[in-house]
């Protein structure tokens, strides 16, 4: 199997909404017979985490191209790259561009890798026009 690729999302397609979920610590809470709890955590990086991009009235084209995305993100093992301009467009803070990107520094890789949680919903909406909806999952590769 080939190495994992960041494949960009498409550029210059705003999203009109977008929703994002954290995620959690990878722990387990052991629990005796008295009652007395043990967390033990595995790592300091969230997993799970979780992001919806929706986008309303957008051409047929640019619906495509998400499309087209999808399938060269799951054609392999390949993660979708939010590089700062594409699907992120309109956070308003630098800051949740960084959480979501999970970017410690300007030179390293993120640390979280997005890959669609489920098929992209594309409504016809009129002609030339459709809504998009998007459903991201976040993974640790090691």
């Amino acid at each position: 199997m080939a190495e994992p690729k960041l494949i960009k999302f498409p550029q210059g397609i705003p999203p009109a909404t977008r929703s994002y979920k954290p995620g959690r610590y990878p722990q387990k809470i052991f629990e005796s017979v008295n009652g007395a709890t043990v967390n033990i955590r595995y790592g300091k990086q969230v997993v799970d985490a979780e992001l919806e991009l929706g986008f309303a009235n957008i051409s047929s084209e640019n619906g495509e191209l998400i499309l087209q995305n999808y399938y060269a993100v799951n054609s392999d093992w390949n993660y979708v790259d939010f590089d700062g301009s594409s699907g992120l467009q309109g956070a308003d803070s630098p800051k949740l561009r960084h959480e979501i990107r999970q970017v410690d520094g300007v030179n390293k890789p993120p640390k979280l890798r997005w890959r669609y949680a489920e098929p992209p919903t594309l409504e016809q909406t009129s002609t030339g026009l459709c809504s998009v909806t998007c459903r991201f999952r976040g993974f640790l590769d090691g």
